[in-house]
């Protein structure tokens, strides 16, 4: 198993002529907590007309640990992928939240994701990201965040969500184990019971990208998850990667991953044109 150091190191396999191009602005402080600033860079268009907003795309990373989650926002995986976003038209927001600690601290990065959200509402004009037509991009245990925060409340400004093997839920007995007070904070950070909760009618489309070669259990949760979305009939783009492992859009560079990755951004383009 590639050590996290060695992931960091890795980009998106699939490439846009117009990555290069791309304009960003970095540390941007959205929030200040526990004497430290949480930082947000942008990831501009090339050529995009000065004055004028486009929809964003937000990257919700995942938990990890303090030393990983310090440097996210220069992790090759989350800045190529900003700037493949970038290049495909859209604006990408990559921001720092805190650790959570092996979720000894979801509350804390709840928060920070929230207040993130409402930093885009407030200020993404004059940023020039256009507030009421944003996206989710997540992976991993970034799901638990990225589509929590979405999922709860269902906002009409969130249009689209997409989710690369993600952590669906931290309510399966069998991998998680939560005392009964802990489980009543956890069920809000869980999508799959968030899902089972929220009108449906209002649910933002879901694209899944899922690891055929990823770690069983998450496999499991993310299977039943695609069921009760099934069972909830809201709008869901599944795809699969047979022969790709935890962190293929990385590690897998073959025709599958292309194929996936040039859906995302068309799914993105879709549900996010202007």
């Amino acid at each position: 198993m590639r050590e996290a150091r060695e992931l960091d190191k890795l980009h998106v396999v699939y490439r846009l002529p117009a990555m290069k191009q791309v304009l960003v602005r970095k540390d941007i402080i959205y929030k200040t907590v526990e004497g430290k600033d949480l930082k947000l860079d942008i990831y501009y268009p090339p050529n995009m007309p000065p004055a004028t907003c486009r929809s964003a795309v937000i990257l919700v990373h995942g938990g990890a640990q303090e030393a990983q989650v310090e440097h996210i926002r220069e992790d090759l995986q989350y800045v190529s992928w900003c700037r493949l976003i970038a290049a495909s038209g859209l604006i990408a927001v990559l921001f720092q939240h805190r650790s959570d600690d092996n979720y000894r601290r979801i509350t804390s990065v709840g928060r920070d994701v929230s207040d993130l959200f409402a930093f885009v509402q407030q200020q993404g004009t004059a940023l020039g990201i256009d507030p009421r037509a944003l996206g989710i991009w997540c992976c991993s245990s970034g799901a638990l965040y990225g589509l929590s925060a979405a999922l709860r409340g269902t906002q009409a400004y969130i249009r689209c969500l997409v989710a690369y093997y993600g952590g669906m839920t931290l309510l399966n007995h069998k991998y998680f184990h939560f005392s009964p007070e802990e489980e009543e904070i956890v069920r809000v950070y869980s999508p799959d019971y968030l899902l089972s909760c929220a009108d449906a009618a209002k649910v933002a489309p879901l694209f899944i990208a899922r690891a055929g070669q990823d770690r069983p259990f998450l496999n499991e949760i993310l299977d039943e998850f695609v069921m009760l979305a099934c069972r909830r009939n809201v709008p869901l783009t599944l795809m699969n990667h047979p022969t790709g492992v935890h962190g293929f859009d990385i590690l897998n560079n073959d025709a599958r991953t292309h194929e996936i990755i040039k859906a995302t951004l068309a799914f993105l383009a879709t549900h996010l044109a202007p």
